[in-house]
């Protein structure tokens, strides 16, 4: 008889679309990868960016520890099944852009759920409002639920509004990386070069510094997936 270990599942969900989550998404699936995890991530976004990203490129196609597909229609509950028992590594899924009951049941299913947010009003409020959900829904069903939000598209200077909404989130206690993700090019590059940034050219400047912040992001799910570990153990 055989045990099987159940994958590690990362949502990425936001009541709001063009916030980054497919770019976040993939960005952080290839820096798993390149640790060696088996990656596969699940496209239920209404753009398809990812699913599109995978099935026209065959320089994404050619890493054998990243896959990506897309989300089943209508009834999920046979995907859940499937992707608790059968599959192993890493499932990172790509959620549609809208407040759906299908996004709430699946980012509380995760055991991180991301929210990638601009530092504008819009971003931060519909990022609050789904973490208020899904505590709501982790006292309902006395199941802790980690999320966190990820900043992405983070200039290097702050106009003074931004500097503000970034000091009104720590002071509201908003769960959020202490990594930023900020602008850089080669972030938006991997939908047209098929790779991302830790599978790039490691020579080019940009590319570094973009596999330095992401590394530092991919630390902070590990100890927040470990953090919610402990407390569902307790």
């Amino acid at each position: 008889m055989t045990t099987h270990t159940p994958p590690t599942i990362i949502a990425f969900a936001s009541p709001k679309g063009g916030v980054g989550k497919s770019t976040s998404c993939l960005c952080l699936a290839g820096a798993l990868a390149s640790l060696g995890h088996r990656v596969q991530v699940v496209d239920f976004d209404q753009t398809q960016t990812l699913w599109r990203w995978y099935s026209s490129n065959a320089a994404a196609r050619a890493n054998p520890r990243l896959t990506v597909e897309q989300g089943p229609h209508g009834d999920i509950s046979g995907f859940v099944q499937d992707i608790y028992y059968k599959r192993d590594g890493f499932v990172l899924i790509d959620l549609a852009g809208t407040l759906t009951n299908q996004m709430l049941h699946l980012a509380a299913f995760a055991n991180l759920t991301i929210t990638p947010s601009k530092l504008s009003e819009p971003d931060i409020l519909e990022a609050n409002k789904l973490a208020v959900q899904l505590q709501e829904i982790a006292t309902r069903i006395h199941k802790p639920i980690a999320h966190r939000i990820l900043l992405n598209e983070v200039p290097f200077i702050l106009a003074g509004s931004q500097a503000y909404m970034l000091e009104q989130i720590d002071a509201n206690n908003i769960a959020r990386f202490e990594t930023l993700m900020h602008y850089r090019p080669v972030y938006a590059e991997s939908f047209l070069t098929g790779t991302p940034p830790h599978f790039g050219d490691a020579n080019r400047g940009p590319i570094a510094k973009a596999v330095q912040e992401l590394d530092g992001i991919v630390m902070e799910v590990m100890t927040a997936i470990a953090q919610s570990q402990q407390k569902a153990a307790a």
